[in-house]
């Protein structure tokens, strides 16, 4: 894939500027009662599903109208962002991804918008990418995996969402790490993923915790590490790739966003609402059951921080990719 490096130089440029600049100021009406929709750039069933609809299910009330979840694979991603740029700036069609959709995609393609024109209101949590394979396979750990690669290169089909997307820019900075090299599959999103793993028809695949937390517990698929700092709660047994040597790090924070154009009011209404809807009792009950990780629920301020780190962070990776 070939990365713009003039749009990655002025990404990181721009993520030293507010993300909230340029926005409007002036007073604008409350949400009212249109439905919202929570627009995910990936196939159904996997995380980034179920957090919307534990959001859809508790933010409604507060919201004062209800919530519909909408998923937008098609075109890499690009036909969910482009469908919420389009939308009325009215805060009725928002976005729920992680970076993969509005900062690497951003940078590697050509798009209408730039990284600073998405505006980050919600920070829900950090997705650890983990790296599985089917209970029955040969490959069991990480040292497993390294050792069968390295001995027989491109003999092992590795799968995962869209290029250079949380789920696969990790398998890229380990491979360029360690020398390895697999055949890189990509799927419509974890649920894909996971039904090739248990069918049999892929070696490894990457996904987040909550995806396959059943699946782990049921004995059906063995996670063999995380690409984090520390362990996931969810799959507290798997290391990380750190703890078997590897330095190849990268959580990605899973936001939600409005389009710049959305006034400043009506993005913090939506912002208090959501983390409203996510404070119940109910919520926190789904969370913890669908391991959603939504016990830390941040608001605009966080968003757009953390937002701008992994503007820079994404920046150099494929920077430093461009240059393999």
């Amino acid at each position: 894939m070939h990365i713009k490096r003039a749009k990655i130089a002025t990404a990181v440029s721009a993520a030293f500027i507010t993300c909230a600049a340029g926005f409007a100021t002036a007073d604008s009406p409350s949400l009212g009662n249109d439905p919202i929709r929570i627009v995910m750039p990936y196939g159904a069933g996997g995380s980034t599903d179920i957090t919307a609809r534990i959001i859809a299910a508790n933010a409604a009330e507060h919201c004062g109208t209800r919530i519909d979840v909408v998923s937008m694979p098609g075109a890499g991603g690009m036909e969910g962002l482009q469908f919420v740029a389009d939308a009325e700036p009215n805060g009725h069609t928002i976005l729920m991804a992680d970076y993969s959709a509005t900062i690497t995609q951003t940078l590697t393609e050509e798009t209408d918008w730039d990284v600073e024109d998405w505006a980050p209101i919600v920070h829900l949590t950090d997705w650890k990418p983990t790296v599985y394979v089917k209970a029955d396979h040969e490959i069991q750990s990480i040292e497993d995996w390294v050792a069968l690669a390295e001995a027989e290169p491109n003999s092992l089909v590795f799968g995962h969402a869209d290029p250079l997307s949380l789920v696969h820019l990790p398998l890229v900075l380990l491979e360029m790490e360690t020398g390895i090299q697999n055949v890189h599959l990509p799927t419509t999103g974890g649920g894909e993923t996971r039904t090739m793993i248990l069918g049999g028809h892929i070696d490894l695949g990457m996904t987040l915790p909550p995806s396959i937390v059943s699946n782990v517990n049921s004995g059906e698929v063995t996670a063999i590490g995380v690409f984090a700092d520390e362990r996931s709660d969810v799959l507290p047994d798997v290391p990380t790739f750190k703890e078997a040597g590897y330095d190849v790090s990268f959580e990605a924070p899973l936001l939600v966003y409005t389009f710049s154009s959305v006034p400043e009011s009506i993005q913090q209404e939506l912002s208090e609402c959501i983390i409203k809807g996510l404070e119940s009792d109910t919520a926190q009950t789904m969370s913890t059951q669908a391991s959603a990780g939504l016990n830390n629920v941040q608001g605009i301020e966080s968003a757009q921080a953390i937002y701008r780190d992994t503007t820079v962070r994404v920046s150099e990776v494929l920077a430093a990719i461009n240059e393999e």
